[in-house]
């Protein structure tokens, strides 16, 4: 699998987050051009009509997205990456054993 980051949005609207790199603080979409996050989703499911929500995480191989929720997200980075990052930065945990529940009671109240 190859990920790249390409949500960096800065202004949410009626498409998710749109990629208007001419706003402060917003970049384009360096990997597919993608204007927006409703585009990434309707890219893979064309139908697809519901929210267009980050952070998500895009295989640009695939053209699929791998996954769209927070916290597993960071399960994968804790445990799936290390081979891809700085040597300074292999072995970082993100979800470390000791906080767990902590971690858990906090992502299902939200």
């Amino acid at each position: 699998m190859s990920v790249d980051v390409a949500i960096t949005g800065y202004k949410l609207g009626k498409n998710g987050w749109d990629f208007t790199p001419d706003e402060d603080g917003c970049d384009s979409d360096p990997v597919n051009n993608f204007p927006h996050t409703k585009a990434i989703y309707q890219s893979v499911d064309p139908s697809y009509t519901l929210r267009y929500t980050v952070p998500i995480l895009y295989d640009k191989k695939s053209k699929n997205i791998v996954n769209n929720e927070s916290s597993e997200i960071i399960r994968f980075f804790n445990s799936e990456f290390d081979e891809f990052v700085d040597q300074k930065y292999k072995g970082i945990h993100f979800y470390p054993e000791k906080l767990r529940p902590e971690i858990d009671a906090l992502n299902e109240w939200v």
